[in-house]
């Protein structure tokens, strides 16, 4: 790795979230309806002094150059402005509210999903052919053909509502009390666990089919013979030889699954009213907050960005023929 590939890819990660940052500007503003309406007024029917007044407040009677430059500058700064529908919070101080839960439950899940894709994918191509394989792969194209929301909303039903096992909603219980740090971790499991365990079946399975196909055109090569032939263990062969020279497909779906497992997060932490990015990109979607709904995509840009410039770096770990 050289110090130009690191400007390089520095570079087109700041041009990525540049356009991102037009792109989260554009699309709010291309919805139907308008703050006013939908967070101002709560359904009063306001005057239209009233109407040019908040306009005013909050920058909304500025040209939409105007608007978009000073959104421009501002954002460089980190500074989305306050929300409209937390006014008179910052949007930088909502987002920081939520973020640690979508953290917490993002990060498990995809901790989750790719130790479950990787062990089962890799015992599927050891044991190609076989009952076991045909289940495995079964198994997995059933789940992952299941809508994600579809999902939530059965696991939250059977396991919330009917049995009772998990709370229906929330990342904590509201006025509870703890005695100690145990407590405490307890009730934000309970409250994780649902939305972890619905964005982790629906997200494994690509990985597991990933690899598993990857590694049963590896176990054919020669170096695999030779691997054998020198009396190497079956244990080492299947991971150090096999596995680990079929994991680059599955690192790139990672890298491109990012995007896509953040919208999966939207519909789970909807569904389970889960407070994280997730739940609030969707309020500010539904209330028209321009300033939080452009915050969190920027987050959520930010993150997916971060994410590929590491798996860049994965990958030179990974098969030290790579060079950057």
């Amino acid at each position: 790795m050289t110090a130009r590939w690191v400007i390089k890819r520095v570079s087109a990660g700041l041009v990525a979230l540049f356009a991102a940052m037009v792109l989260n500007f554009a699309i709010p503003r291309l919805m139907p309806g308008t703050p006013i309406d939908d967070v101002f007024t709560g359904g009063i029917e306001l005057t239209e002094d009233a109407r040019d007044a908040l306009r005013e407040r909050f920058g909304l009677n500025a040209p939409l150059w105007e608007q978009f430059w000073r959104y421009i500058a501002n954002g460089i700064r980190g500074d989305f402005g306050l929300s409209f529908t937390y006014f008179p919070m910052p949007v930088w101080d909502v987002i920081m509210q939520a973020l640690p839960w979508t953290v917490l439950v993002f990060g498990s899940s995809l901790v989750l999903q790719v130790g479950i894709g990787y062990f089962l994918g890799v015992t599927a191509a050891w044991k190609v052919g076989t009952k076991i394989d045909s289940i495995l792969q079964t198994w997995s194209m059933v789940l992952f053909s299941i809508p994600v929301f579809w999902l939530a909303m059965v696991f939250l039903y059977i396991f919330g509502f009917q049995l009772e096992w998990v709370p229906l909603g929330g990342v904590l219980t509201v006025g509870a009390s703890y005695s100690g740090i145990h407590e405490y971790v307890i009730d934000v499991v309970k409250h994780a666990a649902l939305p972890v365990i619905v964005l982790t079946i629906s997200r494994y399975a690509a990985y597991q089919i990933i690899l598993r196909n990857t590694m049963v055109s590896v176990l054919k090569e020669q170096y695999i013979l030779t691997a054998e032939a020198k009396g190497l263990s079956p244990r080492r062969i299947k991971h150090r030889h096999a596995a680990r020279n079929a994991l680059l497909p599955m690192i790139t779906y990672l890298a491109l699954n990012m995007a896509t497992a953040i919208g999966g997060s939207v519909f789970v932490e909807s569904v389970f009213s889960y407070q994280g990015l997730g739940k609030l990109i969707y309020d500010s979607v539904m209330s028209r907050d321009y300033p939080l709904l452009q915050g969190c995509f920027f987050m959520f840009s930010l993150l997916v960005i971060v994410a590929n410039i590491i798996i860049d770096l994965i990958y030179l770990y990974l098969d030290p023929r790579i060079r950057y």
